[in-house]
């Protein structure tokens, strides 16, 4: 530790493409750009609703995985009733275990990836939108002191699609 104590600014990047297909591997849902302020971040934790319907980590979405730039993982986690929590009637997912440092005056860029059941109910053929929650994001800066953001919440809404196949011509 640097003994400085430092601030965090989380805001929302774009992603790709915001299709999901089944059986999509790795498919990125939900862009985060990290900023440091003052001091070195150590970033540990992000945490994400899923929305209000089980359907979306029943039957959609099977695993998430929270990479760095070069796509490197540094957290996953299969969904399921012991990974996602219910409050307040949406579910939430936390990744966590990892450690990622984002240095003093520097920017960084993280992305929530689901892999995607390999076949989709049509009638769950709809979009989804992710969140990343109000200090979802949560690092250590250099005088040890926890630091969080975004101030609010922001999301991604992505579509769900038959196979790639399915939609050929």
């Amino acid at each position: 530790n640097s003994g400085v104590e430092g601030s965090i600014t989380v805001d929302k990047t774009s992603i790709s493409n915001s299709t999901v297909y089944e059986g999509d591997s790795m498919h990125s849902v939900l862009g985060i750009k990290v900023q440091a302020k003052l001091s070195d971040i150590n970033v540990q934790r992000v945490k994400i609703a899923l929305g209000t319907d089980t359907s979306v980590y029943t039957k959609v979405f099977k695993t998430a995985y929270l990479t760095d730039d070069s796509g490197k993982v540094l957290a996953q986690a299969d969904l399921n009733s012991n990974t996602v929590v219910k409050d307040s009637g949406s579910y939430y997912l936390t990744l966590g275990g990892f450690s990622y440092n984002v240095p003093k005056d520097s920017t960084k860029y993280l992305w929530v990836k689901m892999d995607a059941y390999s076949s989709i109910d049509s009638g769950d053929h709809t979009s989804r939108t992710i969140t990343l929650v109000a200090d979802g994001v949560r690092g250590l800066d250099g005088a040890s002191i926890d630091q969080y953001g975004p101030v609010t919440a922001f999301t991604q809404t992505v579509t769900l699609a038959g196979s790639l196949l399915d939609s050929a011509t």
